[in-house]
């Protein structure tokens, strides 16, 4: 990896650990710990959504045991499920290391970038389809919902749902660098988006929308309305992640691969 990807590939991951580390000490029972090692967020409830950690050593040996004890253990013996999230290469010491922790791999997404002034998010929306930044407790539900949505009835809906409930009871922040979008078709919230400013990025991430509305172009609005929000901050460095099947959406828009992230999950180990 050479200087400017590695560069990039940090920018990337800065951005995702501002992005789980800004409901520490706003939200009730969501605690953070951070080492030189890794960062370690518990939403204090049972969803690999919100219980993440991410390594910072670049390198992750066996010889590791008491970074592997608090960084993956801690949630396994609390019988939480957990996703630790990696931006080493699969062929590293770390990948080894992690299998033989016994971790599996979850998902596989691509880190993407790209420069807010080249790119055109153009003005396109569906007829009665409306996005706005969430400025009440019910449309902060109301993005839990969707969100939720993804994962059905399971313990991880639940539990997505329930985390929304405790953002939806805290003080709005008018000055917040993390932003939650939503979006209304004939008044029914239908689609979410999220965005993280850091100094020198800002991150696009949570673009869902609900099962029986999809195929009617909502994401792809979503995500063009968050380039544009994104355009109004400082930082011009617009990072995202991206799964396989919708790298190529995001390429088309003008956007970069930089690496692949793996995401290990623990599940396995606690049901």
């Amino acid at each position: 990896m050479n200087t400017a990807q590695d560069h990039l590939t940090r920018s990337i991951r800065d951005n995702f650990i501002a992005k789980i580390s800004h409901p520490a000490g706003r939200t009730e029972g969501y605690t953070l710990k951070q080492t030189p090692a890794y960062i370690r967020a518990d939403c204090g409830l049972p969803s690999d959504t919100f219980n993440v950690t991410v390594l910072l050593h670049t390198r992750l040996t066996p010889e590791d045991e008491a970074i592997l004890e608090e960084a993956v253990h801690y949630f396994t013996d609390k019988k939480y499920p957990m996703a630790l999230w990696s931006w080493e290469d699969k062929d590293s010491v770390t990948f080894e290391t992690l299998r033989q922790a016994s971790l599996k791999e979850a998902e596989t997404n691509i880190a993407m970038y790209a420069n807010l002034d080249a790119l055109d998010p153009g003005t396109n929306c569906p007829a009665d389809f409306r996005i706005k930044e969430i400025t009440s407790r019910e449309e902060a539900e109301q993005f839990g919902a969707v969100l939720a949505s993804l994962f059905g009835e399971s313990e991880e809906g639940v539990s997505v749902r329930a985390f929304y409930r405790k953002i939806a009871a805290l003080p709005l922040e008018e000055q917040s660098p993390m932003k939650l979008y939503i979006g209304s078709y004939q008044g029914q919230p239908v689609s979410t988006g999220t965005l993280m400013f850091t100094d020198d990025s800002v991150g696009i991430y949570d673009i869902a929308t609900l099962a029986d509305f999809r195929g009617q172009s909502f994401g792809s609005a979503m995500f063009r309305f968050l380039i544009g929000e994104a355009r109004k901050g400082k930082p011009r460095l617009c990072v995202l992640q991206a799964s396989p099947d919708g790298i190529g959406i995001y390429k088309r828009a003008g956007f970069e691969p930089v690496c692949e992230v793996t995401v290990y999950e623990n599940r396995h180990l606690i049901e």
